[in-house]
């Protein structure tokens, strides 16, 4: 093997490994919340971010996914408000 395709080996196995490290975090997060589409596709989308560009994609897709995890959506907050109101009436 030449030095080449070692170096060209080298970093797609590297960008395989990172981008499923920083994956792994709105995988776990989204696994916990019981969101796991978004579980999912966070982790692919690092992963192939991570494989194009490197930290500099991968990263902010992390960071857009856990947005997206965590945020509550707004159907709950109007339930909430017409169940208090059923409760008072």
């Amino acid at each position: 093997m030449d030095a080449n395709a070692a170096y060209t080996f080298g970093v797609i196995i590297g960008a395989i490994f990172m981008g499923a490290a920083i994956g792994a975090i709105p995988a776990i997060c989204g696994a916990v919340k019981h969101k796991i589409g978004l579980a999912i596709g966070g982790f692919f989308a690092c992963l192939g971010a991570h494989f194009l560009i490197g930290l500099i994609l991968s990263i902010p897709m992390c960071a857009l996914f856990l947005f997206f995890i965590f945020k509550k959506p707004k159907t709950v907050e109007v339930k909430a408000e017409t169940e208090e109101e059923k409760t008072e009436e």
